[in-house]
């Protein structure tokens, strides 16, 4: 159980961060291209 729960909260941890990141910079990239 505890294996599965910090299995759980780490994939919930290193997924939606590095996602999250990505579309930030997809956005900045995006906005950037619009401005010009």
């Amino acid at each position: 159980m505890e294996h599965a729960l910090t299995g759980a909260t780490w994939f919930w941890l290193l997924v939606p961060m590095p996602l999250l990141i990505i579309l930030s910079i997809i956005t900045y990239f995006t906005e950037k291209g619009n401005k010009q």
